[in-house]
C-alpha cells in the first residue's frame, strides 16, 4: 500500500505529487482516514503456494477428523492468518470456511463481496446485509452438519490464537447446535505456515546465502578496540548495502556478545573488544519473506586459542550433530532437545535455559513444533509435537562458561529419512584481529 495514501484524511496538507493524482484518488482522499491491521508478514503467501499447501491442511483435517476449519476475523484485531489466506483488510465480522474436501467458502459483508471475488481464491463467496453474519453461517454450517469444527483458538502458538473472545463468543451463538464441536485450528496453521513447498524452500536458502555472505564480510568489523555497537551497524551498513532487511527485531539484528556478556535477544551490550576475547554473533536476514537464522563464534587476537575455548567449541559441535542424527519425521521435538542437552551437561557444563531449535520460514520463529525441552510452564505442548517432513529448523544448543557463550547455530532441511544441511556448520573457530 502506498504510504502516502494511508494517511489521507479530512483537512491533511497537501503532498508533493497531489497536483498529478486522478480525480478518483482525489475522491478517495476526502474520506476520513482509515486504520489497518499489523500484519504479521510484510506480504501474503504467494497464491501458487497458498493452493499447494490446500492439500496439506486436507490431509491434516481428514487425520485429526476435523470437518470444517473457520477463519473468522474483523478490523482492528485482524486474525493473524487472514493475510495468507486472501482474507485481509475486511471491516465487518467475517468467516474464511475451509472443508476437508478443499471447497472454500467466504461470508463478508456485502460491501466485500467483489473485493474478495477479485482474490480468485474462494469457490464460494456469501454476502450480508442487515442482518449479520450469524444467519448465513447458520444456513451454510447447516447443510454441512459437520461433527467437528476447527477454530483459530490456540494456548501455545500466538499466529494460531487469532480468533478473539468477543468473536468467539459470536461464532458460539450463531452455531449454537455445533459449538460442542470446536477444536483448535492450530495443526491446520502449521500445515500452512511451517511446511514449505520447494519453492519455499528455494528462498529460505537465498535468505541462508545472503546472510553467510555478510557474516563473511562483517569479519573485518570484529577488532580489538572496537565495541560490539560497531560490529552491530556495520552488519546493517552490509544489509543496506543489499536493500535487505532482518530476519528479527532490526535494533536486536545482529546480537553481539562479547567475552562473559549475559546472552539475550539484545543488540549489543556497548562492550569494547579486546585481544583474548570470545565473541559470538546472531544474525539473520529476510530475503523476499523468508528469514535465515544463523550463529558464529570467534576468537579475537594472536596465539595460541586457550584449550578451555576449544572444549567449549567441539562440545557445541558435537551437540550439533547429536541432534541432528536424532532429528527425523515423526520425532517429538523435546527429544531432539535431549540428544543435545544431555551431551553437553555430560560435559561438565550447565543447562542451557532456551529450546535447541525452532522453525523457521516466513518468521524466525515459525509456528509448529519446537525442539525445546519438558518443560510446559513455559513452552506447553509444542515440544510434544512431531518433526514434520518439508520443516526448515535451527539447531542451537549452546555452552557456557565464564569465557562466554558458544553456539553454532546453523539451518536445516527435514527431509523423508532425515535432514538436509542448509547452511554451511562451522568446523572451527575463527581467528579475527
Amino acid at each position: 500500500m502506498d504510504p502516502k495514501a494511508a494517511f489521507l484524511r479530512v483537512g491533511a496538507p497537501a503532498l508533493p505529487g497531489d497536483a498529478q493524482r486522478s480525480s478518483k484518488q482525489k475522491a478517495i482522499s476526502q474520506f476520513p482516514y482509515r486504520s489497518f491491521s499489523v500484519k504479521l508478514d510484510k506480504a501474503p503467501l504467494k497464491m501458487e503456494f497458498l493452493r499447494k499447501k490446500l492439500k496439506w491442511i486436507q490431509q491434516t483435517m481428514k487425520e485429526q477428523g476435523i470437518d470444517l476449519w473457520i477463519t473468522f476475523t474483523r478490523e482492528g484485531n485482524e486474525d493473524p492468518l487472514a493475510q495468507d489466506l486472501r482474507f485481509s483488510d475486511l471491516t465487518w465480522r467475517s468467516a474464511a470456511i475451509i472443508d476437508q474436501d478443499g471447497t472454500k467458502t467466504a461470508v463478508v459483508g456485502g460491501l466485500e463481496v467483489d473485493t474478495i471475488r477479485q482474490n480468485k481464491f474462494y469457490d464460494e463467496v456469501v454476502g450480508y446485509a442487515s442482518e449479520g453474519a450469524a444467519p448465513k453461517l447458520k444456513q451454510i454450517i447447516g447443510k454441512r452438519k459437520p461433527k467437528s469444527i476447527a477454530v483459530n483458538s490456540s494456548y501455545d502458538e500466538g499466529a494460531a490464537d487469532g480468533i478473539t473472545s468477543g468473536m468467539e463468543a459470536y461464532l458460539k451463538r450463531a452455531l449454537k447446535g455445533y459449538s460442542k464441536g470446536f477444536v483448535s485450528g492450530e495443526d491446520l496453521a502449521i500445515a500452512l505456515r511451517a511446511r514449505l513447498v520447494p519453492e519455499e524452500v528455494e528462498l529460505v536458502k537465498k535468505a541462508i546465502v545472503e546472510c553467510e555472505k555478510i557474516y563473511d564480510e562483517v569479519e573485518s568489523a570484529i577488532r580489538p578496540g572496537k565495541k560490539d555497537r560497531y560490529v552491530h551497524e556495520f552488519a546493517h551498513k552490509l544489509l543496506a548495502q543489499r536493500s535487505l532487511s532482518t530476519a528479527w527485531a532490526f535494533d536486536r539484528c545482529p546480537s553481539v556478545n562479547v567475552g562473559g556478556d549475559p546472552m539475550g535477544h539484545i543488540g549489543y551490550h556497548n562492550t569494547t573488544i579486546r585481544n583474548g576475547d570470545f565473541v559470538k554473533l546472531d544474525f539473520g536476514v529476510n530475503y523476499e519473506g523468508y528469514c535465515s537464522d544463523i550463529q558464529r563464534v570467534y576468537f579475537v587476537g594472536p596465539g595460541n586459542i586457550p584449550s578451555s575455548v576449544k572444549r567449549m567449541f567441539e562440545t557445541a559441535r558435537a551437540a550439533n550433530d547429536a541432534a541432528l542424527a536424532a532429528l527425523k519425521p515423526g520425532t517429538v521435538g523435546y527429544k531432539v532437545d535431549s540428544a543435545g542437552r544431555k551431551l553437553i551437561v555430560k560435559k561438565g557444563y550447565p543447562e542451557y535455559k532456551h529450546a535447541l531449535g525452532h522453525v523457521l520460514g516466513r518468521s524466525t520463529h515459525e509456528i509448529g513444533p519446537l525442539l525445546g525441552p519438558r518443560w510446559p510452564n513455559r513452552y506447553g505442548k509444542q515440544v510434544e509435537k512431531p518433526v514434520q517432513r518439508d520443516m526448515v529448523f535451527t539447531i542451537e544448543p549452546s555452552v557456557t562458561s565464564k569465557l562466554g557463550t558458544c553456539n553454532l547455530e546453523q539451518d536445516v532441511l527435514v527431509t523423508a529419512s532425515g535432514y538436509q544441511q542448509l547452511s554451511k556448520p562451522q568446523e572451527d573457530i575463527i581467528r579475527v584481529g
